[in-house]
Order: C-alpha cells, then sequence, then structure tokens
C-alpha cells in the first residue's frame, strides 16, 4: 500500500484550506469560503476513516471554531439567495440579512490571524500511520457504510434524509481519497451519487431555511415567504424520495 496517502491528502487539504482563508480574507469571495468548508469537511471524514480502520482516536476539535464560523456566514449567504429567487422578495428582510451578514464576515476577517494560527498548530501535532491498512479492511468498512447509509433511509423522514446526506457525502470524500484500485474493488457510482449529492443539496438549503426562518425573529411577518420555501422543500423531498427508490439506494 501507498506510504503517507492519508497524511498527505490532510497535509494538502489543510493547505488549501488555508490558502482559502487568506483569499477569502482580501476579496471575500463566498466561493472561497464554501472551499474552506469543504476542505475542513474532507479532513474530518480522513480522520473519522482512520479512527475505524488503524482503532485509534484523533482530534479535529481545533479546526471546529473555523468551520462553524464560516458556516454562520454561508447559512446566512443561502438564506438570503433563497429569499432573493421567491416572486415578490421582501426586500427590508434582505437587506436586514445583508447587514447581519457584514458584521459576520467582518469578524471573521479580523479573527483572521487566530484562524492562521490555529491551523498551523494543528498541521504540527497531525500524525497518521504511514501505512494504509490493507484492502480487505477498508472493503469491510465500506461495505458496512454502505449498510448504514441504506438503514438510515427506511423511515423516510427529513432528519434521516439529513443524516444520510452526510453519510454519503464523508463515503465519498474517503473514496476519492483511496487508490484507484481499491476504489474499483468498493464499486461507487460516482456519477449517480454526485448527481445526488446535488440534489439532497438543494433540497437542504430550502429545509435548513425553513428551519432558521421559522426559529428567528424578524420584525415583520414572513409567514408567505415561509410558505413558498415549505411548497419548494415539499417538491425537493418527495423528488429526492422517487430518485433513491428508483435507484435502490
Amino acid at each position: 500500500m501507498e506510504k503517507n496517502l492519508l497524511n498527505n491528502y490532510i497535509f494538502d487539504h489543510i493547505e488549501s484550506l488555508e490558502q482559502n482563508l487568506s483569499t477569502y480574507r482580501k476579496d471575500k469571495n463566498p466561493e472561497f469560503l464554501h472551499r474552506l468548508r469543504v476542505d475542513f469537511k474532507k479532513i474530518k471524514a480522513i480522520f473519522s476513516f482512520a479512527e475505524k480502520i488503524y482503532i485509534e482516536k484523533y482530534d479535529i476539535i481545533k479546526l471546529k471554531p473555523l468551520f462553524l464560523k464560516a458556516g454562520k456566514i454561508r447559512e446566512m449567504q443561502l438564506n438570503i439567495h433563497l429569499l432573493s429567487a421567491v416572486s415578490h422578495p421582501p426586500e427590508r428582510l434582505i437587506a436586514r440579512l445583508k447587514k447581519k451578514e457584514n458584521i459576520l464576515i467582518q469578524q471573521f476577517i479580523q479573527n483572521g490571524s487566530r484562524n492562521i494560527i490555529l491551523i498551523n498548530e494543528f498541521r504540527e501535532k497531525t500524525c497518521i500511520p504511514e501505512k494504509l491498512r490493507s484492502k480487505k479492511i477498508i472493503l469491510k468498512y465500506f461495505k458496512k457504510e454502505k449498510k448504514k447509509a441504506k438503514k438510515i433511509l427506511r423511515h423516510k423522514d427529513r432528519e434521516g434524509m439529513h443524516v444520510y446526506r452526510k453519510k454519503i457525502k464523508k463515503m465519498m470524500y474517503i473514496y476519492n481519497a483511496l487508490p484507484k484500485g481499491i476504489q474499483k474493488k468498493i464499486e461507487l457510482n460516482e456519477t449517480k451519487i454526485n448527481k445526488l449529492q446535488e440534489q439532497l443539496g438543494d433540497w437542504h438549503d430550502t429545509y435548513s431555511a425553513i428551519n432558521f426562518f421559522s426559529h428567528a425573529h424578524f420584525p415583520m411577518p414572513i409567514s408567505a415567504y415561509i410558505l413558498k420555501l415549505k411548497e419548494k422543500e415539499k417538491r425537493q423531498f418527495n423528488t429526492l424520495l422517487i430518485n433513491l427508490t428508483d435507484k435502490g439506494k
């Protein structure tokens, strides 16, 4: 097995995370915030995988505050986007959310130096065994994960769908970090899964926005907009159920 495969993968994404953080601090482009969060998710997925195959505990808690703060900005941006897309969008509410977004961005940028220190500290303490475990152990891991993913969907509820989404995202992050020879043995249909992930992502954005607007306190009634989002979410969720049934997931 290739030596240092997982370590190299993690270090590549730590470097990418640091670069995306620096770039975002300069131009505030939401795409780099999104990439930063994806880097974190990939690192977290590999640590989770390493814990299972090496039976050892790994800690990613140092980077979690960075991920959560970036997530608050990302959530605000997605909610603004969804509200802006409805017919007759609530301009006053959107303006208010944009003000909150700007405050979060400023706080995030001001804390940038501290975040760089956290990333460097995390990099220095990161170490996974050099040798990748055998194909047998890795295939056994994916077999269990596939079964868990199928089991999650039995109840066909929204929280379960959210957990399923996270499960297959993690599975694909790990899968893509492995050598091609092992990928062939795992037998995942990347094209179908990536298409499904896109649908799951769109649904989850709407679902999260409904929860956000339902529990937040606003100075004006927004029930009409929540209703529109609920109608959209219901269509997306039903489409997901049909697609998952058809694909035998």
